[in-house]
Formats: structure tokens, C-alpha cells, sequence
């Protein structure tokens, strides 16, 4: 009776340290799985087709980088700068969240936009957590400093020998809504509308919310390129992205490409995380868009 007693308890000890190691194995799998979803950058590619597209911008290749937040991961970084150079873009959009409010070191952040606008021609528009830091102004000021275009409610001029088309940046509405009791279609219909730039011209703007889209179509905008909804943090399959700010719980604007009416819109995935937030089945992206003319 008494072997048959130890050898129940064997038994068991041997099926509880089994489902142990199982656990173990599964959560170092899980780990290397969120530490991998979390750091490898990801090249999302999309053709941009429009009759308004000049001759001369046929093949004209756009990366967007959006929600750096300060990362402090090396190996993304270097990642992030080596994809960057093998895209060969002809422009470079930072769609906002360069730093981060949690941990706003523009050291850091200016450090990487020097490499980048080492390999094309950098324009920059803010967002909400660059809005509500006191540092906003020193990024600004060092950006300048190494020929970053800056967008704040205005637009720039694009030639390719004789074509041209608009590029331009509109402030994110936290600037101006800091308690968040505005209305950031408003605020943001009324930027597009104060810039005078020719609306017959192919205009690409930069603009850190995806939700605002409808604004944006109203105002006749062909192409945005937005940022904000970190992919929505969490992606379902067959459903998409999880939760985004300014968006809620199942958002309808997370990542990739929307249309609506004559306006496309990409969204990037962001690059970042801010504060203790942490991606799943979401990767880092780098968005790389080619102009077709016709």
C-alpha cells in the first residue's frame, strides 16, 4: 500500500512538473514573440495612382516614418535607418510623435532625423504628444537647424524639372485644443482651408490623425499620410486593430490604405510605444508609397 502511495505521488509530481515546463516554454515563447513584435520594423509598400499626378512624379517614392516615441531600442533604430536608405525615397514625411511626452528627449529624436535627412529631404508635422511637452519648441529649433521642412498650417512647393505638386502639414488640434473641448474637425477644416496653396495641384498632406479623414476629403486633399493609432496596439485577425486614441475600442482607422471620395489616406503602425503600452501582432512599420501618374 505504501509503494502504491509513493508512486501516486510520484506520478504526480511527475505531471505537475510536466505542466511546468510547459508553462515555462509557452511564456519565453510568448515573450521572444511580444520582444520580436515589438522591435522588428516591418516595409508596408502602396502604389498611389492619380490623373493628377504630374509626368515628372511618375516613380517618385515617399517613406513615412510616424510615432518614433523616443524609442530607445538600438537595434530598431539601426533597422529603421537601414530600410529607410534601401527604399531610396525621394522624400522622407515624419507624421508626428518624434518624442514622447512620458519621455521627451529631443536629443535622441534629432539624432535620428539628422541620419534620415541625410538620405533625403525630411518634412515634419507635430503631434499630440510633441503638442502638450514643453519641449516642442527646442525639437522645432533643432530640426531647423539641419534643413527639416517644417509644416505647421502651411505647404511647400515640389519640382521635378517642370512638374510641381503641393506638399503640406497641418498642426495636430491638440496645439490648439489642449484641454480637448474643441472641435478637432473644425480646428483642423479651418488649417487646410487657411493655406493658399493652387488646389488644382496633386497635394500630399501630412496630418498626425487618421480619424479626421472625412475632414480631409471635404477639403479636397488627395493623398494623407497620418499616424496616432499605433496600428490599433493589438490586431485581431479578420478584425483589425483593437483600440487607438481619439478612436476607441475596435477603430475604424488603424493601418494601411482608405479612401474616401477622392481622398486616400495610409496610416502608418508607428514605430514606438509610449509609456508602458506594448504591441501585439503589430510590428513597427515603415511605409514606403510610389507615385503613377495617370
Amino acid at each position: 500500500m505504501k509503494k502504491d502511495n509513493q508512486k501516486t505521488n510520484s506520478a504526480k509530481k511527475s505531471k505537475i512538473l510536466r505542466r511546468l515546463i510547459i508553462l515555462i516554454v509557452l511564456a519565453a515563447v510568448f515573450a521572444v514573440y511580444v520582444i520580436y513584435g515589438n522591435t522588428a520594423v516591418t516595409v508596408s509598400r502602396y502604389d498611389i495612382s492619380s490623373e493628377k499626378i504630374p509626368p515628372g512624379f511618375d516613380g517618385f517614392r515617399i517613406v513615412q516614418i510616424s510615432d518614433l516615441h523616443n524609442s530607445r531600442n538600438e537595434w530598431m533604430t539601426e533597422s529603421l535607418i537601414s530600410k529607410t536608405k534601401e527604399a531610396s525615397p525621394d522624400i522622407i514625411l515624419l507624421t508626428g510623435d518624434m518624442i514622447d511626452s512620458y519621455l521627451p528627449d529631443v536629443e535622441r529624436a534629432i539624432n535620428v532625423i539628422e541620419r534620415l535627412n541625410r538620405i533625403a529631404p525630411v518634412y515634419y508635422v507635430i503631434g499630440n504628444h510633441e503638442a502638450r511637452t514643453g519641449k516642442s519648441g527646442t525639437l522645432i529649433r533643432e530640426m531647423r537647424k539641419i534643413g527639416v521642412g517644417i509644416l505647421f498650417d502651411s505647404y511647400a512647393v515640389i519640382r521635378v524639372a517642370d512638374d510641381e505638386m503641393v506638399i503640406a502639414g497641418v498642426n495636430d488640434p491638440r496645439r490648439l485644443n489642449i484641454d480637448g473641448s474643441g472641435n478637432d474637425a473644425r480646428i483642423v477644416s479651418e488649417s487646410i482651408g487657411s493655406m493658399d496653396y493652387d488646389r488644382q495641384m496633386f497635394t500630399v498632406m501630412l496630418s498626425h490623425r487618421p480619424e479626421l479623414i472625412r475632414t480631409y476629403a471635404t477639403k479636397g486633399v488627395d493623398l494623407v499620410f497620418a499616424g496616432h493609432a499605433h496600428g490599433g496596439l493589438v490586431r485581431l485577425p479578420f478584425i483589425g486593430g483593437l483600440f487607438a486614441p481619439n478612436q476607441g475600442f475596435f477603430p475604424d482607422y488603424t493601418a494601411g490604405k482608405y479612401s474616401v471620395a477622392d481622398t486616400t489616406m495610409i496610416v502608418s503602425r508607428g514605430v514606438g510605444n509610449s509609456g508602458y503600452s506594448f504591441r501585439i501582432n503589430d510590428n513597427p512599420e515603415l511605409v514606403v508609397a510610389e507615385l503613377h501618374a495617370g
